[in-house]
């Protein structure tokens, strides 16, 4: 399928926001609207690629760049940042610790509007890595415009803050939630796939939750040191199959 593929600006009560959008050539204004928010390295061309992969499936993918307050471009350095001790570490860390659910909660409604978003015509949202919780957030905060959440990999889903999604996941009463986590992953904490597990056993939603065995965090980017093709492809498949339910025009 043809797609197109826009840079946009996305104004925000703090400023404005980087986005690219992907979206069908042929009646794009008919496709069912996805958020793909991004892992802690930030949009690169792995992500681009993913979100015009959406596309050509028949989504509108809107594509953010959530360090905006911070630079308009990451210039990720993939080689660097695998090095234990190297600086392009600590920059990327650094930038993901920025970014949190207060900084989310401002961004979201202006990348729905972005997104043609409606309670008519509601979207999902898609997380990967940092994202993850911020993907069930935006289910959380936006019932009425969101309809599904899918996570892989979601970091930061259990800790000791008054906002960690734990704690409010049991609240979630609307929509649908697809969570993954990989099987070998020093970026969880061990247990916190079972206290998410029960929060999510708490809640009213329809959910599922699965674990990719002997895979690695990162296994869906391919740009990641963790990628496994066999994985990826598994992860779009049950990625889709949520999507396919979210209202078309």
């Amino acid at each position: 399928m043809a797609i197109t593929a826009t840079a946009i600006e996305i104004p925000t009560p703090d400023g404005v926001l980087n986005a690219h959008l992907y979206a069908p050539a042929i009646a794009p204004e008919s496709a069912p609207a996805v958020l793909v928010l991004m892992d802690a390295p930030g949009v690169r061309p792995a992500l681009h690629g993913m979100a015009a992969r959406l596309a050509a499936a028949g989504y509108r993918a809107l594509l953010p760049n959530l360090y905006w307050r911070q630079l308009r471009e990451v210039g990720f350095d993939r080689a660097a940042f695998s090095q234990d001790g190297n600086p392009e570490r600590e920059r990327i860390f650094a930038l993901a610790r920025g970014y949190g659910h207060d900084q989310f909660r401002v961004d979201l409604p202006a990348m729905l509007d972005a997104l043609g978003v409606t309670a008519a015509r509601p979207g999902a949202a898609v997380g990967y890595c940092m994202s993850g919780r911020f993907a069930l957030q935006a289910l959380a905060e936006a019932p009425d415009r969101i309809t599904a959440a899918v996570s892989f990999y979601g970091t930061r889903m259990v800790t000791e803050a008054a906002d960690s999604p734990h704690r409010w996941i049991p609240s979630l009463a609307h929509g649908e939630t697809y969570l993954c986590f990989a099987e070998h992953d020093p970026y969880i904490p061990a247990g916190v796939p079972e206290t998410v597990t029960a929060a999510m056993g708490a809640s009213g939603i329809a959910h599922r939750i699965e674990h990719y065995a002997g895979t690695h965090h990162g296994f869906a980017q391919p740009d990641s040191g963790g990628f496994d093709p066999v994985a990826a492809e598994r992860h779009w498949a049950a990625m889709l199959d949520v999507l396919s339910r979210v209202p078309r025009g």
